[in-house]
Protein backbone atom coordinates (compact mmCIF):
# COMPACT_ATOMS: atom_id res chain seq x y z
CA UNK A 1 0.00 0.00 0.00
CA UNK A 2 0.83 3.55 -0.87
CA UNK A 3 2.59 5.85 2.24
CA UNK A 4 -0.27 8.40 3.60
CA UNK A 5 0.75 11.28 1.22
CA UNK A 6 0.30 9.31 -1.90
CA UNK A 7 -2.98 8.19 -1.52
CA UNK A 8 -4.52 11.11 -3.73
CA UNK A 9 -2.30 10.31 -6.21
CA UNK A 10 -1.26 7.63 -8.63
CA UNK A 11 -4.94 7.86 -10.28
CA UNK A 12 -6.42 7.97 -6.51
CA UNK A 13 -5.98 4.14 -6.16
CA UNK A 14 -4.90 1.71 -4.31
CA UNK A 15 -5.49 -2.01 -3.48
CA UNK A 16 -7.27 -2.79 -0.22
CA UNK A 17 -5.86 -6.35 0.89
CA UNK A 18 -7.72 -9.30 1.92
CA UNK A 19 -10.31 -9.28 -0.95
CA UNK A 20 -8.27 -7.22 -3.40
CA UNK A 21 -11.52 -4.14 -3.01
CA UNK A 22 -9.49 -1.09 -4.87
CA UNK A 23 -10.62 1.77 -3.10
CA UNK A 24 -10.95 5.11 -4.58
CA UNK A 25 -10.11 8.03 -2.59
CA UNK A 26 -11.83 11.90 -3.06
CA UNK A 27 -11.29 13.68 -0.23
CA UNK A 28 -8.92 14.27 2.85
CA UNK A 29 -11.22 15.04 5.99
CA UNK A 30 -9.81 16.08 9.64
CA UNK A 31 -6.74 17.25 8.36
CA UNK A 32 -6.09 18.64 11.42
CA UNK A 33 -6.58 15.00 13.84
CA UNK A 34 -4.23 13.21 14.97
CA UNK A 35 -4.98 9.95 12.31
CA UNK A 36 -5.31 10.52 8.62
CA UNK A 37 -8.54 9.96 6.98
CA UNK A 38 -9.64 9.84 3.68
CA UNK A 39 -13.54 9.71 1.97
CA UNK A 40 -13.78 7.61 -0.99
CA UNK A 41 -15.80 4.74 -2.43
CA UNK A 42 -15.04 0.66 -3.29
CA UNK A 43 -14.94 -0.12 -7.60
CA UNK A 44 -18.63 -1.54 -6.47
CA UNK A 45 -19.30 2.70 -5.45
CA UNK A 46 -19.50 1.60 -1.64
CA UNK A 47 -18.83 4.82 0.19
CA UNK A 48 -16.69 3.60 2.90
CA UNK A 49 -13.22 5.88 4.79
CA UNK A 50 -9.87 5.02 4.93
CA UNK A 51 -7.97 5.76 7.92
CA UNK A 52 -4.33 5.45 8.96
CA UNK A 53 -2.38 5.75 12.43
CA UNK A 54 0.30 7.51 13.65
CA UNK A 55 1.36 4.48 16.15
CA UNK A 56 0.49 0.74 15.85
CA UNK A 57 -1.46 1.12 19.61
CA UNK A 58 -3.97 3.80 17.94
CA UNK A 59 -4.07 0.81 15.45
CA UNK A 60 -4.73 -1.84 17.46
CA UNK A 61 -6.89 0.07 19.32
CA UNK A 62 -9.22 0.51 17.23
CA UNK A 63 -8.84 -2.55 15.90
CA UNK A 64 -9.74 -4.06 19.33
CA UNK A 65 -12.89 -2.25 20.00
CA UNK A 66 -14.31 -2.53 16.65
CA UNK A 67 -13.77 -6.53 16.54
CA UNK A 68 -14.07 -7.71 19.99
CA UNK A 69 -16.37 -5.37 21.29
CA UNK A 70 -18.58 -3.87 19.26
CA UNK A 71 -20.18 -6.71 18.16
CA UNK A 72 -21.55 -8.17 21.47
CA UNK A 73 -23.49 -4.55 22.08
CA UNK A 74 -27.63 -4.33 20.38
CA UNK A 75 -27.44 -2.79 17.15
CA UNK A 76 -30.63 -1.00 18.86
CA UNK A 77 -28.00 0.89 20.79
CA UNK A 78 -25.76 2.96 18.09
CA UNK A 79 -24.68 2.93 14.88
CA UNK A 80 -21.10 1.49 14.57
CA UNK A 81 -18.64 1.18 12.22
CA UNK A 82 -16.93 -2.14 11.00
CA UNK A 83 -13.63 -2.93 9.32
CA UNK A 84 -13.69 -4.00 5.81
CA UNK A 85 -9.85 -4.58 5.04
CA UNK A 86 -6.62 -3.47 6.92
CA UNK A 87 -3.33 -3.35 6.39
CA UNK A 88 -0.76 -3.91 9.32
CA UNK A 89 2.15 -2.49 7.08
CA UNK A 90 0.77 1.05 7.07
CA UNK A 91 -1.10 0.91 9.83
CA UNK A 92 -4.59 1.03 7.70
CA UNK A 93 -7.81 0.34 7.89
CA UNK A 94 -10.80 0.62 5.78
CA UNK A 95 -14.11 1.41 7.61
CA UNK A 96 -17.69 0.93 6.62
CA UNK A 97 -19.79 4.74 6.94
CA UNK A 98 -21.96 5.15 9.82
CA UNK A 99 -24.92 7.02 8.89
CA UNK A 100 -25.95 10.72 10.44
CA UNK A 101 -24.18 13.63 10.62
CA UNK A 102 -22.02 15.12 13.22
CA UNK A 103 -23.61 16.18 16.53
CA UNK A 104 -21.11 18.42 17.10
CA UNK A 105 -21.15 20.20 13.93
CA UNK A 106 -25.44 20.58 13.77
CA UNK A 107 -25.38 21.03 17.66
CA UNK A 108 -26.75 24.42 17.53
CA UNK A 109 -29.83 23.91 14.91
CA UNK A 110 -30.51 20.46 16.29
CA UNK A 111 -33.32 20.33 18.30
CA UNK A 112 -33.04 16.69 19.91
CA UNK A 113 -30.20 17.50 22.24
CA UNK A 114 -32.59 15.31 24.93
CA UNK A 115 -32.67 12.51 22.84
CA UNK A 116 -28.98 12.20 21.85
CA UNK A 117 -27.41 12.63 25.47
CA UNK A 118 -29.91 9.82 26.53
CA UNK A 119 -28.96 7.41 23.69
CA UNK A 120 -25.11 8.64 23.95
CA UNK A 121 -25.70 7.95 28.06
CA UNK A 122 -27.13 4.28 27.12
CA UNK A 123 -24.64 3.00 24.53
CA UNK A 124 -21.85 4.08 27.07
CA UNK A 125 -23.51 2.07 29.83
CA UNK A 126 -23.59 -0.89 27.75
CA UNK A 127 -19.91 -0.86 26.67
CA UNK A 128 -18.89 -0.01 30.29
CA UNK A 129 -20.98 -3.00 31.36
CA UNK A 130 -19.42 -5.51 28.88
CA UNK A 131 -17.88 -8.58 30.43
CA UNK A 132 -14.82 -8.06 30.50
CA UNK A 133 -11.45 -9.72 32.51
CA UNK A 134 -8.91 -7.02 33.13
CA UNK A 135 -5.76 -8.70 32.74
CA UNK A 136 -3.40 -5.58 34.36
CA UNK A 137 -1.76 -6.82 37.54
CA UNK A 138 -1.28 -3.30 38.42
CA UNK A 139 -4.56 -1.19 39.93
CA UNK A 140 -5.44 1.81 39.10
CA UNK A 141 -4.70 3.10 42.51
CA UNK A 142 -1.32 2.82 41.07
CA UNK A 143 -1.27 3.22 37.86
CA UNK A 144 -3.02 6.32 37.63
CA UNK A 145 -0.78 8.38 39.85
CA UNK A 146 2.12 6.94 37.47
CA UNK A 147 0.24 7.99 34.26
CA UNK A 148 -0.38 11.40 36.05
CA UNK A 149 3.86 11.57 36.84
CA UNK A 150 4.44 9.97 32.83
CA UNK A 151 3.37 13.19 31.71
CA UNK A 152 4.59 15.33 33.95
CA UNK A 153 8.44 13.65 33.10
CA UNK A 154 7.51 14.28 29.46
CA UNK A 155 5.98 17.55 29.73
CA UNK A 156 8.71 19.52 27.90
CA UNK A 157 7.89 22.76 29.42
CA UNK A 158 4.73 22.79 28.56
CA UNK A 159 3.69 22.95 32.66
CA UNK A 160 3.77 25.39 34.71
CA UNK A 161 4.85 24.52 38.52
CA UNK A 162 1.52 25.47 39.63
CA UNK A 163 -0.89 23.43 37.36
CA UNK A 164 2.25 20.51 37.93
CA UNK A 165 1.03 21.02 42.01
CA UNK A 166 -2.79 21.33 41.31
CA UNK A 167 -2.97 18.28 39.62
CA UNK A 168 -0.27 16.00 42.24
CA UNK A 169 -2.50 17.32 45.17
CA UNK A 170 -5.83 16.02 43.11
CA UNK A 171 -4.44 12.75 42.65
CA UNK A 172 -2.08 12.09 45.70
CA UNK A 173 -1.19 8.39 46.11
CA UNK A 174 -4.05 7.02 44.71
CA UNK A 175 -6.13 6.24 47.19
CA UNK A 176 -9.58 7.22 45.71
CA UNK A 177 -9.17 4.93 43.13
CA UNK A 178 -8.65 2.05 45.92
CA UNK A 179 -11.27 -0.71 44.49
CA UNK A 180 -12.15 1.11 41.12
CA UNK A 181 -11.90 -1.16 38.71
CA UNK A 182 -11.02 -0.83 35.01
CA UNK A 183 -14.00 -1.23 31.92
CA UNK A 184 -14.09 -1.06 28.36
CA UNK A 185 -13.88 2.80 27.29
CA UNK A 186 -13.99 5.26 24.43
CA UNK A 187 -11.30 7.00 26.02
CA UNK A 188 -12.73 10.31 23.54
CA UNK A 189 -16.29 9.61 24.13
CA UNK A 190 -17.66 13.42 23.61
CA UNK A 191 -19.96 15.24 20.80
CA UNK A 192 -17.70 15.17 17.85
CA UNK A 193 -17.20 11.66 17.42
CA UNK A 194 -21.30 11.54 17.63
CA UNK A 195 -23.06 10.85 14.49
CA UNK A 196 -27.59 11.36 14.58
CA UNK A 197 -29.60 10.43 11.63
CA UNK A 198 -32.49 11.79 13.14
CA UNK A 199 -33.33 8.83 15.40
CA UNK A 200 -30.23 7.09 16.44
CA UNK A 201 -26.58 8.11 17.35
CA UNK A 202 -23.54 6.90 15.70
CA UNK A 203 -20.31 6.52 17.18
CA UNK A 204 -17.28 6.37 15.66
CA UNK A 205 -12.89 6.91 16.18
CA UNK A 206 -12.34 4.32 18.35
CA UNK A 207 -8.33 4.96 18.48
CA UNK A 208 -7.85 5.58 21.82
CA UNK A 209 -10.39 2.65 23.17
CA UNK A 210 -8.58 0.46 25.98
CA UNK A 211 -9.51 -0.29 29.40
CA UNK A 212 -9.39 2.43 31.62
CA UNK A 213 -11.25 4.10 34.73
CA UNK A 214 -14.74 4.78 33.27
CA UNK A 215 -14.92 8.14 34.37
CA UNK A 216 -12.46 9.22 31.71
CA UNK A 217 -15.47 8.62 29.51
CA UNK A 218 -17.06 11.29 31.12
CA UNK A 219 -14.50 14.12 31.76
CA UNK A 220 -14.66 15.68 28.49
CA UNK A 221 -18.07 16.46 28.60
CA UNK A 222 -17.79 17.01 32.62
CA UNK A 223 -15.59 20.09 31.71
CA UNK A 224 -17.01 20.70 28.25
CA UNK A 225 -20.96 20.50 27.11
CA UNK A 226 -22.08 19.65 30.70
CA UNK A 227 -20.74 23.49 31.83
CA UNK A 228 -23.01 25.68 29.73
CA UNK A 229 -26.05 23.52 29.73
CA UNK A 230 -26.16 21.27 32.89
CA UNK A 231 -29.30 19.37 32.46
CA UNK A 232 -27.87 17.43 29.39
CA UNK A 233 -25.93 15.66 32.11
CA UNK A 234 -29.05 15.01 33.93
CA UNK A 235 -30.69 13.18 30.28
CA UNK A 236 -27.07 11.65 30.24
CA UNK A 237 -28.21 9.78 33.45
CA UNK A 238 -31.16 8.88 32.01
CA UNK A 239 -29.72 6.95 29.39
CA UNK A 240 -26.68 5.49 31.44
CA UNK A 241 -29.43 4.14 34.09
CA UNK A 242 -27.01 5.42 37.37
CA UNK A 243 -25.17 8.64 38.20
CA UNK A 244 -21.69 7.24 39.40
CA UNK A 245 -21.13 7.91 42.98
CA UNK A 246 -16.71 8.60 42.04
CA UNK A 247 -16.14 11.19 44.59
CA UNK A 248 -12.89 12.55 44.85
CA UNK A 249 -11.94 10.32 41.68
CA UNK A 250 -13.75 12.34 39.46
CA UNK A 251 -11.57 15.55 39.95
CA UNK A 252 -8.64 13.10 40.48
CA UNK A 253 -9.50 11.93 37.39
CA UNK A 254 -9.96 15.24 35.70
CA UNK A 255 -6.45 16.35 36.73
CA UNK A 256 -4.96 13.84 34.68
CA UNK A 257 -7.02 14.30 31.64
CA UNK A 258 -6.15 18.31 31.97
CA UNK A 259 -2.41 17.39 32.76
CA UNK A 260 -2.89 15.21 29.08
CA UNK A 261 -4.63 17.92 27.35
CA UNK A 262 -2.20 20.44 28.01
CA UNK A 263 1.44 18.39 27.23
CA UNK A 264 -0.63 16.64 24.02
CA UNK A 265 -2.13 19.90 22.98
CA UNK A 266 1.15 21.90 23.02
CA UNK A 267 3.13 18.82 21.61
CA UNK A 268 0.83 19.13 18.55
CA UNK A 269 -0.12 22.93 18.61
CA UNK A 270 -3.58 22.45 19.44
CA UNK A 271 -4.40 25.86 21.42
CA UNK A 272 -7.70 24.92 22.35
CA UNK A 273 -6.84 21.81 24.21
CA UNK A 274 -4.53 23.49 26.13
CA UNK A 275 -6.73 25.99 26.97
CA UNK A 276 -9.09 23.26 28.18
CA UNK A 277 -6.71 21.61 30.24
CA UNK A 278 -5.90 25.24 32.17
CA UNK A 279 -9.43 25.73 32.91
CA UNK A 280 -9.94 22.25 34.59
CA UNK A 281 -7.00 22.96 36.94
CA UNK A 282 -8.57 26.31 37.97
Amino acid sequence: MLPADQYLRTENRIQMPPDSRDFTAEARISPAGNCHVWSGHLADGTRVFLKQYPETRSWLQEKQAIQQWLPHLSPELAHLPQILAEDPADRTLLLSTVPGDSVEQIWSRLEQHDDVMRSAGAFLRALHDLPFEDTDEMPLSESLPMRLESWIKNHENSLSEAEICTACKRVGDGTQFLGDTRVPCHNDFQPRNWLWNGSQIGVIDFEHAHANHPAFDWIRMETGIWLQQPRLRDRFIEGYGIAPAWGSARDAVGAIHAIGCIVWGTRHEDKSLVAAGRRILR
